[in-house]
Formats: C-alpha cells, structure tokens, sequence
C-alpha cells in the first residue's frame, strides 16, 4: 500500500459539570492552596499586586502569519501585541475588584459578551492573530505535533452562543469550590473553544480572575502561560482526558500548575524583597532616596514626574544620589524613567520549572 493513510479526527464534546461539580484531588487541593496562601503572605511587600504581570513576548509563533514579515517591524508588534495583553489582563482584574467592592457577597463572573470584548484587547496588533478577535465563526480543528487531529463539537453561530451562556450561568450559581470552579471553567472554555486563536491565554487569565474573586490570590501573579509552554504535552492530553470524561486527572494537572506558579512566584518575590532591602540600606541615611526605592514595591521604575506626588521635596537629588550610587539606570526602553536593573530583571523573568523538574 503506498501514499499516507489519514488520520481520523476525534471530536472534543463541550464539558458541561453538574451543579457544585469538584475536579481537583483532595491531596492537590491542599498543596494548592497552601502555596497560595504563602504567595498572598508574600505579596505584601508589594504595593501592587498585580506589579509581575508583565508584558512578555510569546514562546511560539505561526509562522503562516509572520514567515514574511520583516524581522524588526515583527519585534515592534509582538511588543505591543504583549502590551496589549497586559492592559487587557489588568482591565480584568480591577473589574473584578470593582464588582467585589459594589457585591460583596457575590462571585463576580464575566458575562459571554464581556469575554468577547476581553478577548478582543488580549489580541490586539498581535500578528499571529488575523481578525479583530471575538467568537469564532468556523468548525475549530486542533493537530498536535504527533499528527493527532480533533475537531470542537460546538459549531459557531447559535450552538456556540447556547454554550457561553451555559458557561456563564455554571459559574454564576455553582456551589463548587473556588479551585475547583477555575479549573473546571478553563476546560469548559478549551472544549467549548470560542475564538479562532487565544483560548488559552484569555481561560488562564480568567482563571486567575477568579482566585482573585474568591480571595485565594492577590493579584494577577501566576506565570500560567510560561507553566503551560514548558508542559503543553501533559496539559493537552489531561484537556482530552476530562473531556471524554476524566476530570479529575485535569483537576490534578490545573492544581499542579497552580501550585508551581505560586511557588515560583513566592521565590521571586522573596529575591525582589531582598534585593530591594539592601539598596535600601546602601541610602539609610537619606529619607527621600528611601522612599524613591520604596516607589519600586508598586512600579517597574521611577521618574521625577512619577514621583512628584510620593515625595514632599523635590525628587532629582535623590534619583541623582540613587544613579551615582549604580543603583538606578536609565529604562532601557522609557526616556526618564530610571530602573534598578536587577529588581526588573526579576520582575521580567517567566516562569522556569525547577532545576529538579
């Protein structure tokens, strides 16, 4: 028999909980939720916790739509393209406590429509994305790289409205736990998969949208995304799994990702405390550089006009004091803004499995 015999397609089902639903092992739970509570009793070094939400470039391009593209006009839009991410992320997370602030007692949820739109600000000007964003208007086919084929049951148009709001109403009035209710709403969104491109990305955001809503996470301070491109094999065959019926196994790997990003990010937020105390204690002696560093648990960097409204005197002496010193340099990319190198290189560092992993 000669030619290449083609593989046949396996159809991901929309995953639709019951009521109160619960994916994640008990053990996985605990582990997760320990490494949060570390993570939330770390983070108040900062005064912003969203401060390592970063704008970070994507690990992996299409090149069928940036093969041709010059290399230096493809670098200025994957740059804005992750800034865009960034802005869209933080809208997010303040809607959030926004809602939290005016309903107290309610779980905020994004409505389907309001995810379109989200989902629209995370992809702007990316060029791996053609199209405005918003729900998709064609079947969606996944191939993995071993030639695996799927096709999402949930056609466009009316079938794939019917499942969003399915999804809102679920997370609206579940009773599940909060872990287990952003594990399941990330696989919900993977197997109902209501854009072209970005699935990912915008669950995972939402994801931690929701820890911050039931309080487990301060901030948007989990490298997701790096925990998924450093173990997409695992993560795409647990989203297969639950979706022929196997939650828990996907609860586990979502638990796992929780739990070593909390890590991580506790790490780094220990080096970023510890970095800033011992320039801190380098100007002891002089209150206004003191605060000019202080400015640095809430911001990447610092500028005169940043910090006019921090300091009662006149910032200049003690950004001049802090750049002869070598403690301050000039932002690599902002003209007047001054950063501590190695406070923004921690801050721009993703998410790396341990050296044991």
């Amino acid at each position: 028999m000669t030619g290449t015999l083609s593989v046949a397609a396996r159809r991901i089902k929309p995953v639709v909980p019951p009521p109160g639903a619960r994916a994640v092992p008990a053990e996985d739970r605990a582990r997760a939720l320990e490494a949060l509570a570390a993570l939330t009793a770390a983070a108040a070094h900062l005064g912003d916790p969203d401060l390592f939400h970063r704008p970070r470039a994507r690990a992996r391009l299409h090149l069928r739509h940036v093969g041709a593209t010059d290399p230096r006009l493809l670098a200025g839009q994957l740059a804005s393209a992750a800034e865009n991410r960034v802005a869209a992320g933080l809208l997010a997370v303040r809607s959030v406590r926004a809602e939290l602030a005016e309903q107290p007692l309610e779980r905020p949820h994004f409505t389907p429509d309001a995810i379109a739109e989200l989902h629209r600000l995370l992809v702007a000007a990316d060029p791996n994305i053609p199209g405005g964003g918003g729900f998709r208007r064609t079947t969606a086919r996944i191939s993995w790289p071993d030639g695996q084929r799927f096709v999402i049951a949930v056609a466009p148009g009316r079938p794939l409205l019917g499942q969003m709001e399915r999804w809102y109403r679920w997370g609206a009035r579940t009773t599940s736990p909060a872990l287990d209710l952003a594990a399941l709403q990330v696989l919900r969104l993977f197997t109902v998969h209501p854009f072209p491109d970005g699935n990912g990305r915008i669950a995972r955001l939402l994801a931690q949208c929701d820890l911050v809503g039931a309080g487990l996470l301060p901030g948007l301070l989990l490298d997701l995304d790096g925990w998924v491109d450093a173990n997409r094999d695992a993560h795409d065959r647990a989203v297969v799994a639950a979706a022929e019926g196997d939650l828990p196994l996907w609860g586990a790997l979502f638990a796992r990702a929780v739990t070593e990003t909390a890590r991580h990010r506790t790490a780094t937020l220990a080096e970023h405390r510890r970095i800033l105390a011992a320039a801190t204690a380098r100007v002891a002696d002089d209150p206004a550089a003191v605060a000019v560093l202080d400015a640095l648990r809430a911001a990447p960097a610092v500028s005169a006009e940043s910090l006019r409204e921090l300091l009662p005197e006149d910032p200049r002496p003690a950004l001049a004091r802090l750049r002869s010193a070598g403690i301050l340099a000039p932002h690599p990319r902002l003209p007047g803004a001054l950063v501590h190198p190695r406070l923004l290189a921690v801050l721009d560092a993703p998410y790396a499995p341990p050296a044991d992993h």
